[in-house]
């Protein structure tokens, strides 16, 4: 692995500037994250003394080695020309001890050095036997000396981390994160375990740009005409109040609606997945497994949902025989609230003080709860905020309190820092060549789209089941994949939709799907092209783009790319114009910057400025909240998906609903399409931050079969490997991919966890330092590097979706961060992905007064037409 990227080799072809009249857009408006805290922060915790001994002790003791080896096959010839001179004789088994010491690396001893015995070997070697014992020497004065310093240094910066956690961004930062932690720190009980986390999070909020907590300050730039290709803003005004965390918001409806006083009020809505056959009304049910349910289309039960629908206040009270269907799931009561409104607690509580007093604690605990979140004193006090929270949501669910294990200890009131100015300038026409390559990864990611095998499945069992000019409704599909027999694609499609992670092996290919076979070989002769696999010998493999582009004209027509796309790049400004790494890509339709248009208010750009429209395509999402707090967004998407209790009412953010019972399916001779009533394509997709695997089998099953993923390229490591893992035993190195003036992959080390060297029993850090420096330098790792350690007891898949997968920064010559690195490789089957600090966070730019801060920019692209 390398920080400097190396020039382009003679010969080698620098990025083609592509046609002025380019297929994609750029969003006026682009995202901007900052790291919280200063690179210096962290520069001042390396222990550089401790690690100048190091170096000099390696280097030293590499050296002793070889000529050590040298040094005793010289030796050896005297000792046979001694031994066959009388005179001298006795001199042999003092040479014997020299050969042997200087062989083993040990210190000879003083009738070993003695003049006379050094006086018989040839003047030359003489000299350098006395040199290597003088290494020899300053050898072990260096082991003896390297623990006095490092227990001082370590002294000196345990000093320097109690001073950098005492920044106020820092603290609320830890509040959201740890809030154990948080409160330690505030009473002055740091021990060494405290010191560990507290160093593990101060480089998270040094170089890592997490955009849910005030370790981030996020905010809008914008393009301009002219300037430099990055002109960070001087200033880092932020500003950010604790509010609730809306994950929260649908348990706690779904308690109360169980208070007949509350359901007997609730407005009723039909189940939008309800869909009668004729003899049974279908519809997707309440609860995590989403159990087709039906009841029979009885005369009374149509005469029910027809008065829901055109009634003007539909409610239990006014029809208390419609009770049993709620209790089904096929209506459901509507919360008096909008998930994504500005005071969906507050609108709460007034609509249940309008009520009858029942069961009066419990509805005055939503009363409390609300004028909490309205005091702006305990807004900004985030640690009296979560303690008020609780217990009024405690009181809420009493007397099943306990019952709630979704209730967190930690982000159940969450702060995100907006900026209160632009967050910075970037001049587009120096972006220009670089947005241009990044249109053509985009081009590539259709190749890579993780839902892929799920259209595919799907295509192939509609085809089977209904024929090529069918039109079906989406909804009576869904039920056929789970209740009649499998059919081609039939048994994958149910095994990827059970498991989101899952990935088509050998037994699922030889069934009858030639496209997934074509797919696999398509996907290993791409990584083929790119040379960019562990057997390249360059440290960094360029790619030309324009060759990409027409190898991915070239895929057939299954294959399609997204439509529009939100990229988390860093840009690296240099001699020869920007480049941009890549971090991920999004789905695009205002995706990442929606929610950061919410959470800014006054600060936010128009919100045209987000948005991505195709055309005759019709973009649909669900705006209900799902689960997830952080899903709370502007509405960016062409209409509102309506689904079953989410809590979202109909006609939300005025955008117009989509019900999935009015949506049909056909198929366009490739892949599947949703349609609307008008016949015009629907694109469902999830804008929200939550991860698509964690929403509700039912809408998973739109977006993965009809929309695009939520994820439209995973991290580049893995990107990369199509989820082999390596052999124990074995390093893989992959070398840094750039396709043009993009970098689509950092260069990375993967390996079992066992490979990486750790202290042994009893070994002291004289012995270990050096051993890992040596380790580092024979691999090519850099001393600052991102680790993930990914478990692997429940495959690769599950594994993915802990904490592992999240990077960790590592600074070797961190007494604390190296310690916390080691620690997570207790399992040594666990996959560790060590990759290259790019850019590193030493060239992070400047922002005034402010220090120079790790930056990342979320950049939107989409395309001019829509896809065929």
């Amino acid at each position: 692995m390398t920080h400097v990227t190396p020039a382009v080799p003679a010969g080698a072809a620098s990025p083609s500037p592509r046609p002025a009249d380019r297929g994609y857009v750029v969003a006026p408006a682009f995202a901007v994250r900052v790291a919280a805290l200063p690179v210096e922060v962290l520069e001042r915790l390396r222990a550089t003394r401790t690690w100048e001994i190091v170096d000099e002790l390696a280097e030293t003791t590499a050296w002793l080695e070889r000529e050590g080896t040298e040094l005793s096959d010289l030796l050896y010839g005297v000792i046979g020309e001694v031994g066959g001179d009388p005179a001298r004789a006795g001199l042999k088994p003092a040479l014997v001890a020299l050969r042997r010491a200087v062989f083993t690396g040990r210190r000879p001893d003083r009738r070993a050095l003695s003049a006379e015995v050094l006086g018989a070997l040839p003047t030359g070697l003489a000299v350098r036997v006395r040199s290597w014992a003088a290494r020899r020497d300053r050898q072990a004065a260096l082991r003896a000396a390297l623990p006095d310093v490092l227990a001082a240094e370590t002294r000196e910066k345990i000093a320097l981390l109690r001073e950098a956690t005492g920044a106020d961004v820092f603290r609320l930062g830890l509040e959201q994160s740890s809030p154990v932690l948080a409160e330690r720190l505030r009473q002055g009980r740091i021990g060494r375990q405290e010191r560990l986390a507290l160093a593990r999070y101060l480089a998270r909020a040094t170089v890592k740009t997490s955009p849910y907590a005030t370790f981030t300050l996020s905010g809008f730039g914008r393009w301009t005409d002219s300037g430099p290709a990055v002109q960070p803003a001087e200033e880092l005004s932020w500003t950010g109040d604790a509010d609730l965390d809306r994950a929260v918001l649908q348990p706690m409806w779904a308690a109360l609606a169980r208070l007949p006083q509350v359901v007997a009020r609730a407005r009723l809505r039909v189940n939008p997945t309800a869909v009668d056959d004729g003899e049974r009304v279908w519809f997707l049910g309440p609860g995590g497994a989403e159990q087709l349910r039906s009841v029979p289309a009885a005369p009374e039960v149509r005469r029910a949902l027809a008065w829901v629908r055109t009634h003007p206040c539909p409610t239990v009270g006014a029809a208390p025989a419609l009770l049993p269907l709620v209790r089904a799931g096929l209506l459901e009561p509507l919360p008096p609230y909008e998930e994504q409104s500005a005071d969906p607690v507050g609108e709460l509580a007034a609509w249940l003080a309008a009520g009858p007093g029942g069961d009066a604690p419990r509805l005055a605990a939503v009363g409390r709860l609300a004028a909490a979140l309205r005091d702006d004193r305990l807004r900004r006090d985030q640690r009296r905020l979560i303690e008020t929270v609780r217990r009024a949501l405690e009181d809420v669910f009493a007397p099943a309190k306990r019952d709630q294990p979704w209730l967190p200890d930690k982000n159940l009131c969450t702060r995100t820092a907006v900026l209160t100015h632009q967050a910075g300038r970037c001049a587009l026409p120096e972006w220009r060549p670089a947005l241009d390559d990044l249109d053509v990864v985009r081009r590539l990611l259709g190749l890579f789209d993780p839902d892929l095998p799920v259209k595919i499945a799907a295509t192939a069992f509609f085809l089977d089941r209904y024929g090529a000019a069918a039109r079906v409704p989406v909804l009576d599909l869904y039920r056929e994949l789970h209740t009649g027999a499998p059919g081609a694609g039939g048994a994958l499609l149910r095994a990827l939709l059970g498991d989101p992670l899952a990935v088509p092996d050998a037994a699922f290919t030889a069934e009858a799907l030639p496209r997934l076979r074509e797919l696999a070989a398509l996907r290993r002769d791409f990584w083929a092209a790119t040379g960019a696999g562990p057997d390249a010998r360059d440290e960094v493999v360029r790619v030309d783009p324009d060759r990409l582009a027409a190898l991915a004209a070239s895929w057939p027509g299954y294959i399609r790319p997204p439509g529009s796309v939100s990229c988390f790049v860093q840009p690296l400004p240099g001699p020869d114009g920007l480049r941009l790494v890549l971090n991920t890509v999004l789905a695009g339709y205002g995706r990442g910057l929606s929610r950061l248009h919410r959470l800014a208010g006054p600060y936010a750009p128009p919100l045209a400025d987000l948005r991505a429209g195709r055309g005759e395509v019709l973009v649909a999402e669900c705006r209900g909240m799902l689960g997830g707090g952080i899903n709370l967004r502007s509405a960016t998407a062409d209409r509102a998906l309506a689904y079953p209790f989410t809590g979202d009412r109909d006609a939300a953010a005025g955008l117009p609903v989509l019900s999935p019972a009015d949506l049909t399916v056909t198929c366009d001779g490739d892949r599947l399409v949703l349609r609307d009533p008008d016949g015009r394509p629907v694109l469902p997709v999830h804008l929200g931050m939550s991860a698509q695997h964690w929403l509700p089998p039912g809408l998973q099953f739109l977006i993965r079969a009809f929309g695009e993923p939520a994820t439209a390229m995973v991290p580049g490591w893995v990107f990369r490997t199509g989820g082999n893992l390596p052999e124990p035993g074995v390093v893989e190195r992959w070398p840094r991919l750039d396709v043009g003036r993009v970098t689509l992959a950092r260069a990375c080390l993967r390996l079992r966890a066992a490979e990486v060297p750790t202290p042994g029993r009893g070994e002291d850090d004289a012995a270990y330092l050096p051993r890992l420096a040596a380790w580092l330098a024979r691999h090519g790792v850099p001393r600052r590097f991102f680790a993930r350690v990914v478990g692997l007891g429940d495959g690769l898949g599950m594994g993915l979706l802990g904490k592992g997968r999240k990077p960790m920064y590592v600074d070797v010559t961190d007494p604390f961060l190296l310690t916390g690195f080691l620690r997570e490789l207790r399992d040594p089957d666990a996959l560790v992905v060590l990759e290259e600090a790019l850019p590193d966070p030493a060239g992070a730019p400047r922002y005034g007064g402010h220090g120079r801060r790790v930056t990342e920019y979320l950049v939107q692209l989409t395309v001019r037409e829509p896809q065929r």
